[in-house]
């Protein structure tokens, strides 16, 4: 592990030092909600921040790995630099409305609230959209240091992620996560997915964490072949539209 961490530092610093920062900021709002017992839609109101800073590490940690195969260096530094401010911005927005006991999502119940919802939706589709352009980058890629299955799982993982991180863009548009009911019901433990209807979170989350889980089969695996990984794609991308289908029909998960 070790030895990992000092790979991605080498890599890339600003997202390496950007990473610990946002796990250390997950320990502090997991300690606050233990003093804080403010709720927003039935939950403890830091729960949400909490999250999203450990995602944001992981995505963060993870792209590192990836950036060291991409020959085109400026935009890999491009690309880390936009994505420390985006993810900045959306901490931000995040933990600040969570003070005022606000919802950073969906609330357009002030001028503010609608500034700020809408102005998140901005910074983090251009991230999302830069790291597509990423992406379709690595097809310009050869399979010299790497084989041609991880390479496949890095294009295909980045590419999958994005789509299903633009999905955010259909409950945005709803200004809701929850189908045939409103948001704030019963959910399942720690992720808070509704238990009695449709969630959009749930495509939205396995999608895209396609970026890791995909070249994590190829490494656990050990194939080498890209045919396997074109195949365990197409099925994760079928999974997760499927799990949107369902949502989107108002069906819970389970």
């Amino acid at each position: 592990m070790k030895m990992l961490f000092n790979r991605i530092k080498a890599i890339s610093p600003i997202l390496y030092y950007f990473s610990l920062g946002y796990l250390a900021l997950f320990l502090m709002l997991v300690m606050l909600a233990q003093f804080d017992h403010r709720q927003l839609s039935g939950v403890n109101l830091w729960l949400k921040p909490g999250k999203f800073a450990l995602s944001i590490a992981l995505y963060c940690l993870t792209w590192p790995l990836y950036l060291q195969f991409l020959p085109f260096k400026l935009l890999g530094r491009r690309f880390a630099n936009f994505t420390v401010f985006a993810m900045s911005f959306e901490m931000i927005a995040i933990v600040s409305q969570a003070a005022r006991g606000q919802m950073s999502h969906y609330n357009i119940s002030s001028t503010y609230n609608a500034l700020v919802f809408s102005l998140m939706g901005v910074v983090i589709v251009a991230q999302t959209l830069f790291a597509l352009y990423v992406g379709f980058t690595f097809f310009k890629v050869k399979a010299l240091s790497l084989s041609p299955a991880l390479l496949w799982a890095i294009r295909l993982g980045i590419i999958v992620s994005c789509i299903f991180a633009l999905e955010g863009g259909i409950m945005a548009s709803r200004l809701s996560h929850a189908v045939g009911v409103p948001d704030g019901g019963p959910g399942l433990p720690l992720l808070n997915w509704s238990r009695i209807a449709g969630d959009l979170r749930i495509a939205h989350f396995i999608g895209m964490h396609a970026l890791q889980i995909l070249p994590l089969f190829v490494i656990l695996s050990g194939i080498k072949n890209s045919r396997p990984v074109l195949i365990f794609a197409l099925l994760y991308f079928a999974l997760v539209s499927l799990l949107l289908y369902n949502a989107m029909l108002g069906r819970p998960l389970f």
